[in-house]
């Protein structure tokens, strides 16, 4: 998951903002600068401005909501649940190496580990 190449106005993002109340919501791209993009939610946009590298929110301080495309989100929510069949197969993954492991990897360390126990 890097950032957002290529991301142009009109395109759909979602907007992850780590609240449990609020949710994730779609939302889409309302003006690209050099730096920093800006999307709109239900025709109105927001105040908040996103790092164009990143997809991360500036300027606030703790949990900072999040850009991702589809891919990115749905890869995301594959590799939460294949960490998560993982640690219920006994194999706790450290939260400082799981970066470096590919969802491909994760497939088949889940599928070596499913194969010893059945």
């Amino acid at each position: 998951m890097t950032g957002l190449p290529a991301v142009k106005v009109g395109d759909p993002l979602i907007l992850v903002t780590g609240n449990k109340y609020q949710g994730d919501e779609p939302v889409t791209v309302s003006r690209v600068g050099r730096k920093y993009l800006y999307v709109s939610l239900h025709g109105h946009e927001r105040q908040e401005r996103f790092d164009r590298a990143t997809g991360v929110e500036e300027g606030q301080r703790g949990i900072r909501a999040r850009l991702m495309t589809q891919e990115q989100y749905d890869d995301r929510a594959q590799r939460d649940s294949l960490f998560s069949r993982l640690y219920d197969a006994g194999v706790e993954v450290a939260f400082r190496v799981r970066d470096d492991l590919t969802t491909d990897q994760l497939r088949s360390l889940l599928a070596v580990v499913e194969t010893k126990e059945g």
